[in-house]
């Protein structure tokens, strides 16, 4: 079986299939490696503080009118 050429064909396909680069994002993978090491282990650590860091500025930003959508948008529901 050694000696057969399309069974040392397979194998290499196989061994080319089986080999995965490791990711990159261009001059931001540092900073992935980082947040996705993060958010696999403790993703509530990370996404809440940013949820209410998101809604806070987005209530300076819109003020009183956020509110109003809310209610808006509740009672659409």
């Amino acid at each position: 079986m050694k000696n057969d050429k399309f069974y040392r064909e397979l194998v290499l396909k196989m061994h080319e299939v089986s080999v995965v680069p490791p990711q990159t994002v261009g001059p931001f993978t540092p900073v992935y490696k980082i947040v996705a090491g993060k958010l696999k282990f403790f993703p509530f650590k990370v996404i809440v503080p940013l949820s209410f860091l998101f809604i806070l500025f987005a209530y300076l930003i819109f003020g009183t009118s956020l509110v109003k959508l809310a209610e808006l948008l509740q009672a659409g529901f």
